[in-house]
């Protein structure tokens, strides 16, 4: 399987369907979470900016429309959660079973960005990857 696109999306995650991979507040800070926020059409802050770096090893970074600050890990480690920060960081799109669903993880495929409820606010973390997890799975909506 491959890929989205190069371009501009809203992530919606497959488990939650009503909530979005959402810059809370669009903050340009360094660290400012990553969370799932209910969708909203007028939002940048939800807008994502895919960066292919490296097809072969899906490779991309994901640049925050509204703040130009990229999603990465806090850490690499489990529970961990996804923040926005000034510097690049590299991530990794992996197909899932169903298609059009794709997991977003670090780049050695271990841990998996993840939404553990449909609550707005809730913090998008770094959880092992599993292919059977649909709080990891998220859907590339082109703007």
């Amino acid at each position: 399987m491959s890929m989205p696109l190069p371009g501009t999306y809203r992530l919606r995650n497959v488990k939650y369907p009503n909530q979005l991979f959402d810059l809370s507040g669009g903050s340009a800070n360094a660290g400012t979470p990553v969370v799932g926020y209910a969708n909203n059409s007028n939002s940048q802050n939800m807008l994502w900016t895919m960066q292919v770096v490296d097809a072969n090893n899906k490779a991309v970074r994901l640049l925050n429309v509204a703040s130009g600050t990229f999603a990465q890990g806090a850490s690499s480690q489990s529970g961990a959660g996804v923040v926005g920060n000034p510097g690049p960081a590299l991530m990794m799109i992996a197909p899932r079973n169903n298609l059009g669903e794709y997991s977003i993880q670090t780049t050695d495929g271990r841990m998996a960005c993840t939404l553990a409820n449909a609550n707005n606010f809730t913090q998008v973390t770094l959880q092992n990857a599993s292919a059977n997890d649909n709080s990891q799975g998220w859907i590339f909506c082109p703007v």
